[in-house]
C-alpha cells in the first residue's frame, strides 16, 4: 500500500511535464541538425525520387524548428514514462487495467475502426454540403504516415493522461471527477504548442533556439475567438477517451479511438480542400476553421464534436454487446 502523501503524486506529474518541455528545448536543435544532414545526404544520393523513403524526405523539407520541438517532446515524454510510473509507484492495473493483451488488442482495433469510420462519414457529409471538396491532387495511398503518427501519439498520450494521470487521480477522487480533471488537463496542455513557422530562420538555429520556441508555447491562448471551439473539441476527445478507459477497465479502446481520430483527421486533411464558403465561416458554429496546432484536422465545431462523441458511444456499445454475448 502506498503511504506517500497524495500531493507528492501531483508534484511528480508537474515535474515530469516541466522535464519534458526542458528536454524538448535541448533536443529540438539536435533533431533539426540531424534533419538538415539527412536532407543534404538525400539530395546527394537522389533519395527524393525513392518510393521507399521519398515521403520521409518530403516531410523533412516541410519541417521547421517548431516541428522538431514537437517531435522532441514526444521522444522525451516516451523515454520518461517508465521512470514516471516507478516514481508514482503505480501498479499495472492502475495504468493499463487487468484485461489480457488479446482483449486489449481487440478493443484497440475496434476503437481504430470506429473512430476512422466516424471521421470518414463526417468528411463525406462535409463534401456533400460543400464544406470541402476532394483535392484534385489527392494522394489516396498516403495512409502510412497518418496511421503511424496516430498510433505513436495515441500510445504516448494514453499512457500519460489515461494511464498515469487518470490512474493517480482515481486513487483519491470519484471516477467522474477524476475524468473531469484529467480531461481539462488534456485540453489545456494541448494548447502549449509553438507556431508552425516564422520563429527562427533555419540558418540561425543554434543549441539555445529550442528555449526560444519554449517561450512561444502559450501563443495558442492569445486568440480567444478560436480557443472556445478548439478547446471544446479537445475536451470532447479527452472525455470520450477517459470514459472508454474507465468503462472498459483498460487502455486498449482509448488507444484505438485516439489513434483512429488522429490518423483519420490527418489523412482527410491531406485529401480535401476547404471551400470558399467554409473560409467565409458560413457553416459556423457547426464547423469552422481550426487554428490549434494540436488538432491535426482542418475542422472544428459542433459537427466534429458530435462525431467524436458518437464514435465513443458506439465503440462502448459494441464492447458491452460483446461482453454480454461472452457471458451468455
Amino acid at each position: 500500500m502506498n503511504s506517500r502523501p497524495r500531493h507528492s503524486d501531483a508534484l511528480i506529474i508537474i515535474g515530469y511535464i516541466v522535464a519534458v518541455l526542458l528536454g524538448a528545448a535541448l533536443l529540438a536543435p539536435l533533431l533539426f541538425d540531424f534533419g538538415q544532414l539527412f536532407l543534404a545526404i538525400s539530395t546527394t544520393h537522389g533519395w527524393r525520387d525513392s518510393k521507399l523513403i521519398g515521403w520521409i524526405v518530403e516531410a523533412a523539407e516541410k519541417t521547421r524548428l517548431p516541428g522538431y520541438f514537437n517531435r522532441a517532446a514526444l521522444i522525451v515524454a516516451l523515454a520518461g514514462l517508465w521512470p514516471l510510473f516507478r516514481l508514482l509507484q503505480m501498479t499495472r492495473a492502475e495504468i493499463i487495467g487487468i484485461e489480457t493483451p488479446a482483449h486489449e488488442i481487440k478493443n484497440a482495433l475496434l476503437g481504430l475502426a470506429v473512430a476512422t469510420g466516424a471521421i470518414g462519414v463526417l468528411v463525406a457529409l462535409f463534401s456533400l454540403l460543400e464544406v470541402c471538396r476532394i483535392s484534385s491532387s489527392a494522394r489516396w495511398w498516403s495512409i502510412g504516415l497518418p496511421l503511424v503518427s496516430g498510433l505513436c501519439v495515441a500510445c504516448i498520450e494514453e499512457f500519460l493522461f489515461r494511464g498515469a494521470m487518470l490512474g493517480m487521480l482515481r486513487r483519491s477522487l470519484r471516477p467522474r471527477l477524476a475524468i473531469l480533471v484529467t480531461t481539462c488537463l488534456f485540453a489545456v496542455l494541448h494548447f502549449l504548442k509553438p507556431p508552425a513557422r516564422g520563429l527562427i530562420a533555419d540558418e540561425a538555429v543554434n543549441w539555445t533556439s529550442g528555449f526560444h520556441v519554449l517561450t512561444q508555447l502559450f501563443n495558442g491562448f492569445g486568440n480567444w475567438q478560436n480557443v472556445l471551439a478548439e478547446f471544446l473539441l479537445l475536451f470532447a476527445v479527452g472525455w470520450v477517451l477517459a470514459g472508454a478507459r474507465v468503462a472498459t477497465g483498460g487502455l486498449g479502446l482509448s488507444i484505438g479511438l485516439h489513434a483512429g481520430l488522429v490518423a483519420a483527421m490527418k489523412y482527410f486533411s491531406q485529401v480535401t480542400t476547404p471551400s470558399a464558403a467554409f473560409r467565409r465561416a458560413e457553416f459556423f458554429p457547426w464547423v469552422t476553421e481550426n487554428h490549434c496546432k494540436a488538432i491535426v484536422g482542418s475542422y472544428v465545431g459542433l459537427a466534429p464534436i458530435a462525431a467524436v462523441v458518437i464514435a465513443g458511444a458506439l465503440a462502448l456499445w459494441i464492447c458491452r454487446v460483446r461482453v454480454r454475448r461472452q457471458d451468455s
